[in-house]
């Protein structure tokens, strides 16, 4: 008897308390869908975590923002950086979504700050001498943008570090993402000079622009589509379609403080315009993938590639567009120092022959390693120099020599011999 007198004790208020919980659920399941189906004239939705710029005013700013003159972005920015938002920039299909902008935009100094958006274009109407887009310090941001249509004397985009980051406070451009459609002048299929102008600048000069990432898909027709100066190092840049319609042009100038960068390129010239320089490098231990694309008029002879003096330890991967390449034709090593290398992709580059002199004369091996022999002549001394150190070649005549980019070979003749060079991929 004991187990049924227990079992009035504790099974009965166990399913008391089973139903109530069951009657509550419904209750507050009831009320809940009445509110779903009756909401609260009072009640509003949270507001939303970013600051809305739209082109057809539908956003927080736009173009009918009492006074602006950068169709709402300046005061959409300021307004983020007040509020501590993140900003959307609206865009849409079919090419409607223009932002026309008559006075520079200026994107402040910001930490853990990101601007999003759709596909749009910024059309500058500005004055000629003054900037489309300016980009101050920037640490741990993301900005991806549109496309943008410059046809000024300054830069359609310059990444200028200059104030302090809002946090840290010092001025600086690093571990920062920014991913671009592009930007290109306003005449995209009108051949022809241009008098002034460039697409994108990195201005390291007041502040270093290092450890990033900058993605753009397309740029062209400028007088010079790129340009590095001051500090830009460490950084990976990519470019989908580097490319111009526009006479004595130049795609990228690589500054001389550039360095320890990569690069992947895909290059190209259009229109037949003439005169063209590809990349012009006078920085430092840059990697660089290349990817000349199949055009009806190629670079200017000896202009696809260019070292220039101050050039040191790049090196290049040129992906050609046929087996036709010939790099003796397409590069120009002017550097003092000669550890710059290229390879590629394809066919071996042409075997050379170089003439020497009687007496002492000194070949050194540029861009690419090779097997040299010495033939001919009336050869005294061969020998190997590389790094100060000395292999002395003088008693095995007209053996085959291993150089690398930079190595020397000392010859003492008294009849001059010839140099065969046969380039090693």
């Amino acid at each position: 008897m004991l187990w049924r007198w227990v079992s009035r004790i504790v099974y009965r208020p166990c399913l008391l308390v089973l139903a109530l919980g069951v009657l509550v659920a419904f209750v507050d399941w009831t009320l809940q869908a009445a509110a779903l189906a009756y909401p609260s004239e009072t009640t509003s939705a949270p507001e939303h975590p970013y600051v809305i710029l739209a082109y057809d005013g539908s956003g927080d700013f736009g173009p009918d923002t009492p006074g602006t003159k950068t169709s709402g972005w300046q005061e959409a920015l300021d307004y983020a950086v007040l509020t501590g938002s993140d900003l959307y920039v609206k865009g849409g299909y079919g090419g409607g979504a223009v932002y026309h902008i008559q006075d520079t935009i200026h994107f402040p100094p910001a930490q853990d700050f990101r601007v999003d958006g759709g596909v749009y274009v910024l059309n500058w109407i500005g004055p000629a001498d003054k900037d489309l887009l300016v980009i101050d310090s920037s640490m741990n941001c993301e900005y991806h943008l549109g496309i943008l249509v410059y046809g000024g004397l300054g830069a359609a985009m310059r990444i200028r570090p200059e104030k302090p980051v809002p946090i840290d406070n010092f001025p600086i451009f690093v571990e920062t993402e920014i991913h671009c459609q592009g930007m290109a002048d306003p005449h995209p299929f009108t051949p022809g000079e241009r008098q002034g102008g460039t697409g994108l600048i990195f201005d390291g000069t007041a502040a270093p622009i290092v450890h990033n990432t900058f993605r753009f898909f397309g740029n062209l027709n400028f007088k010079t589509v790129m340009e590095t100066i001051g500090t830009f190092a460490n950084n990976n840049l990519e470019v989908l379609h580097l490319h111009t319609n526009a006479d004595k042009s130049t795609l990228l100038k690589l500054g001389e403080q550039s360095v320890r960068n990569t690069l992947w390129l895909a290059i190209g010239v259009d229109q037949g315009a003439s005169d063209v320089t590809g990349i012009e490098i006078s920085g430092k231990n840059n990697v660089i993938q290349l990817l000349p694309r199949p055009s009806n008029k190629p670079f200017a002879a000896g202009r696809m590639l260019i070292f220039d003096e101050s050039a040191e330890g790049n090196q290049i991967h040129i992906i050609p567009e046929d087996s036709s390449f010939d790099l003796d034709q397409n590069v120009t090593d002017k550097a003092r120092t000669p550890t710059n290398q290229v390879t590629w992709a394809g066919k071996p580059a042409n075997i050379r022959e170089v003439t020497t002199s009687a007496g002492q004369f000194i070949y050194t091996q540029r861009l690419y390693s090779a097997t040299v022999r010495v033939v001919g002549g009336t050869v005294s001394s061969v020998k190997l120099l590389r790094s100060g150190r000395m292999v002395d070649y003088s008693v095995a005549p007209g053996v085959d020599i291993l150089m690398s980019p930079g190595d020397q070979l000392q010859i003492e003749s008294t009849t001059a011999p010839t140099i065969q060079i046969i380039p090693l991929k």
